[in-house]
């Protein structure tokens, strides 16, 4: 690493954005434990939590309808959205998947269910939900970045749309309620709330694991407007970010491609790593003063899907240019800016 003269790092300058020209989210669902887009949004500009808390799992946010069946899950969220653009010409670009793919598929396969091993990776739910839409044709882009799978997955999308490859997209991600042994990873960790409520950038609580799934149609017009996207990379640690320059550049960035925007949706899981560190980034520009929202502490932390999820809630807040930021286990960060059309 060089070093400046006054002993501090030399990082290069920001990558440049991906700019966006004539894509735009045509629809957008999602489903929480404080229920659909609308819903949710509410729930979190509000700070109204609809999470509940049990003496074993602690805050969590279940959705019995769904439980161990993150397939159905992604379905019902992916239908209103997809219906918004099945009727147009051309190839679909198709985004659809799971970080961890289906964790009780995994649970049934190691109990020597063999045939449960298709249900179980990445691209399952998304396959699941192709099938039942009677989307044959299509051009998969499948994603697996942990927290910021639904994001980067839109972004993925998008690029497939403006490359010409593909006309229309449906993208997004899933993940449904944890079982006890993914649970119990997340526990040994250190990053769950348990019985505290949770709260983001304030005194750490950890974050409460939530079912959900987020879906965001794209295509040639719609409310709003993909303005640019950011995916980089922090390797500094095998969990979290560690580097400064990662969150700056992805912020540096977005502003430089889309400007000052009226909200900013951060990631805020409430750890006692994360918040500090997306804190100083927020804290450090011209974005300082940007409004913010937490979403996680109502509608709890839905992993691979939160992203996603949360774009969607977003799209319903009444701003005119956004963002969205995710910060996924292992240094995967994207971010995209919005605006209205």
């Amino acid at each position: 690493m060089h070093l400046c003269k006054d002993g501090t790092p030399d990082h290069p300058p920001p990558m440049p954005a991906t700019r966006y020209a004539g894509i735009h989210c045509a629809a957008w669902s999602c489903l929480t434990v404080a229920g659909d887009a609308g819903a949710s949004w509410r729930a979190a500009s509000h700070g109204t939590s609809a999470l509940v808390c049990d003496e074993r799992l602690g805050w969590h946010g279940p959705l019995p309808a769904w439980s161990g069946d993150p397939g159905a899950l992604l379905l019902a969220c992916a239908r209103p959205a997809w219906a918004a653009i099945a009727g147009q010409a051309g190839l679909p670009a198709w985004g659809l998947s799971a970080s961890k793919g289906d964790p009780w598929a995994w649970s049934r396969a190691l109990a020597g269910q063999a045939a449960a091993l298709h249900q179980a990776p990445p691209h399952a739910p998304g396959a699941v939900v192709a099938r039942a839409l009677g989307v044959g044709l299509h051009r998969p882009c499948l994603v697996a970045a942990a927290c910021s799978t639904g994001l980067v997955a839109c972004l993925e999308a998008a690029d497939l749309i403006a490359a010409g490859a593909c006309t229309r997209a449906l993208a997004g991600a899933v993940d449904g309620d944890l079982p006890p042994w993914l649970h119990a990873g997340f526990a040994s960790l250190g990053v769950l709330c348990g019985q505290r409520r949770p709260q983001a950038f304030a005194e750490p609580t950890g974050f409460a694991p939530a079912a959900g799934a987020g879906v965001v149609a794209l295509a040639g017009r719609g409310p709003w407007r993909l303005v640019a996207g950011v995916r980089l990379g922090d390797a500094s640690h095998e969990t979290h970010f560690e580097d400064p320059a990662v969150l700056h550049h992805a912020l540096a960035s977005l502003w430089d491609a889309a400007g000052r925007p009226d909200l900013i949706i951060t990631h805020g899981t409430g750890t006692a790593v994360g918040d500090p560190y997306e804190r100083a980034g927020l804290d450090a520009g011209p974005w300082s003063g940007v409004a913010r929202l937490s979403c996680k502490p109502a509608i709890g932390h839905c992993l691979g899907a939160s992203g996603a999820v949360e774009l969607a809630l977003a799209c319903e807040a009444p701003v005119a240019r956004l963002w969205k930021l995710s910060l996924g286990f292992g240094g995967h960060l994207a971010a995209v800016a919005l605006e209205r059309a």
